[in-house]
C-alpha cells in the first residue's frame, strides 16, 4: 500500500500537465477498485467572476455528468455539504439514508443508480485561502471493500492530486500585477485586520490617502472588495500574514 502511494507521488511530481496527473490518479486509485471518478475544483469563494463549475477530468457515465451540470445539482449535493464538514470521505448511500430527502438529493441519488453506480464515496481536499475540491470514486459492480487505512490513502492522494493542480495552474497562471511600495503597505495592514483609519493613523497619511492607495490596488488585482483583494495579495506572493 505504502508502495502504491509512493509511486503516484513520483507519477504526480513528474506530470507536467493535468492531463496527466489526472490519468495517473485514475491509474493509482484502480488499484483501490474504484472504476470511475470525477475531479471537481470549486470554484473561488472570494472571486465575484468565477462562477463557472466544471469538472476537471470525469468518468462518470454521460448522463450522469451531463444531468449534474446542467441542473446544477452540485448546488444542492447533500453528499459534497456532508463531505466539506466531516473532513473524511462519505458514502454516497449512506448520506441518502441520514439526510433531507429533498426533490434535488432525490433527483441525484435515482440519477446515480440509473447510471449503474452500486456505491460510491466522495473525498473533501482542501487548499489555501478557502480554496477546495472534491474527488468521487464510485464502482458499478458491488460495494468497495476498503479499511480504514485504504481510504485514508485515497484521501492522500486526493489531496495531491489537488495540491499539484495548484502548483500547475500557479505555473501557467501571468505573472501577478505590479503594485507600488505603499500600496503592498496597505494591503499588507489590511490584511491584519486594520480599518482605513488605523492605517491612515499607522502611515502619517489621511484616511482619504489610504482610500486611494486601496482603488489603485483593486484596479491592479482586479478586484471588487477588500477580502478578495487581500486574497489576490496573499496568493501571488505580494503580501504576507
Amino acid at each position: 500500500m505504502t508502495d502504491t502511494l509512493l509511486a503516484f507521488l513520483e507519477h504526480s511530481a513528474d506530470a507536467d500537465d493535468k492531463e496527466a496527473l489526472c490519468h495517473a490518479f485514475k491509474d493509482f486509485s484502480e488499484l483501490y477498485g474504484v472504476e470511475a471518478f470525477g475531479y471537481q475544483v470549486l470554484p473561488d469563494p472570494f472571486e465575484a467572476s468565477d462562477t463557472s463549475f466544471t469538472f476537471e477530468y470525469n468518468t462518470f457515465p454521460a448522463q450522469m455528468h451531463e444531468a449534474y451540470l446542467e441542473e446544477r445539482l452540485f448546488e444542492h449535493d447533500p453528499v459534497t455539504s456532508r463531505a466539506a464538514t466531516a473532513l473524511q470521505p462519505q458514502f454516497w448511500f449512506d448520506v441518502e439514508q441520514t439526510s433531507p430527502g429533498t426533490r434535488f438529493s432525490q433527483r441525484l441519488f435515482t440519477l446515480l443508480r440509473e447510471s449503474g453506480f452500486t456505491d460510491g464515496f466522495t473525498i473533501p481536499v482542501f487548499g489555501p485561502y478557502g480554496l477546495a475540491a472534491f474527488v468521487a470514486c464510485g464502482r458499478f459492480s458491488g460495494a468497495f471493500d476498503l479499511t480504514d487505512i485504504q481510504l485514508r490513502v485515497l484521501q492522500l492522494a486526493s489531496q495531491e492530486l489537488f495540491s499539484r493542480t495548484l502548483i500547475l495552474q500557479k505555473r501557467d497562471a501571468p505573472a501577478p500585477p505590479h503594485l507600488s511600495e505603499r500600496e503592498v503597505e496597505v494591503l499588507q495592514w489590511l490584511a491584519r485586520g486594520k480599518s482605513n483609519a488605523v492605517i491612515a493613523a499607522i502611515l502619517g497619511v489621511s484616511p482619504h490617502t489610504v482610500d486611494t492607495i486601496l482603488r489603485r490596488a483593486f484596479v491592479k488585482l482586479e478586484a471588487p472588495n477588500r477580502i478578495s483583494a487581500v486574497l489576490k495579495a496573499l496568493r501571488s506572493g505580494l503580501i504576507t500574514l
